[in-house]
């Protein structure tokens, strides 16, 4: 995979290309760990360019995403629909890790990931 950074806004993206599978892990996780030594606030990651997520690097995605809670900041994933987003749909990503179509939604947007609450009548109906 190619990772490409760069600043807008507030945020850094990072824009992912190719494909992401086990030989990445140690790339990705120098690039995260050098952003969040850097104090970024918000870190989009772009994968509208994978054209392949194999899904024994989910479990990175969620350490990257807890990773930079842990200093208030945020990290979240930007995947239009395709084979990428149905593989993090599989994985229950967009749950726990906000997850957008755009990067727009991204940067401007961040309330349309968050998923639908349910009441507890809702719930207990």
């Amino acid at each position: 995979m190619y990772i490409d950074q760069r600043n807008q806004s507030d945020s850094i993206i990072l824009d992912c290309c190719g494909r992401f599978d086990e030989s990445d892990h140690n790339r990705f996780m120098e690039v995260i760990e050098k952003l969040y030594s850097q104090g970024y606030n918000h870190v989009v990651v772009n994968l509208t360019s994978l054209y392949f997520l194999d899904p024994k690097v989910i479990s990175l995605l969620h350490f990257a995403h807890e990773y930079f809670q842990t200093n208030t900041a945020s990290l979240s994933l930007v995947s239009p629909l395709s084979a990428v987003r149905n593989e993090l749909n599989m994985a229950n990503i967009p749950e726990s890790i906000p997850t957008y179509h755009t990067i727009y939604d991204a940067l401007h947007r961040p309330h349309i990931a968050k998923p639908k609450e349910v009441s507890l009548e809702a719930a207990n109906a």
